[in-house]
């Protein structure tokens, strides 16, 4: 019988693994995933009245940079889920894709939730 220590994880690997990190990741993504939806509704109400009511740009301006910095916020913080998480690319794709159209990255998380992909491994 010989004592051999078992091989040291990489640091990625160690951070990826510990459950404090799967926690924060889980719940930034639930956060982001939320808030994009949230500037989509206000990017899209002030698109309203740009457009039908009083010609006001100063929404769009505000919404559409919160919007911007939301969604490249999503895509980072789905990359690190994904890559946490362990997900296929095929999901990963789909929450990337997602994001694009309005009100879908919040199913997109619903869905993660409850086919177990961000479950605490």
């Amino acid at each position: 019988m010989t004592d051999q220590a078992a091989p040291a994880l990489t640091p990625a690997a160690e951070l990826r693994g510990s459950a404090r990190w799967q926690q924060g990741i889980r719940r930034l993504f639930r956060i982001v995933s939320f808030v994009e939806v949230v500037t989509w509704i206000g990017m899209l109400t002030a698109m309203v009245f740009k457009y039908f009511i009083n010609g006001n740009a100063m929404g769009v301006t505000i919404f559409g940079w919160a919007h911007g910095l939301t969604w490249l916020a999503y895509l980072v913080i789905t990359t690190l889920t994904a890559f946490t998480f362990r997900w296929k690319i095929w999901v990963w794709l789909t929450g990337c894709v997602g994001s694009g159209l309005p009100f879908l990255t919040w199913p997109f998380e619903y869905w993660m939730m409850k086919s177990g992909r961000l479950n605490l491994k």
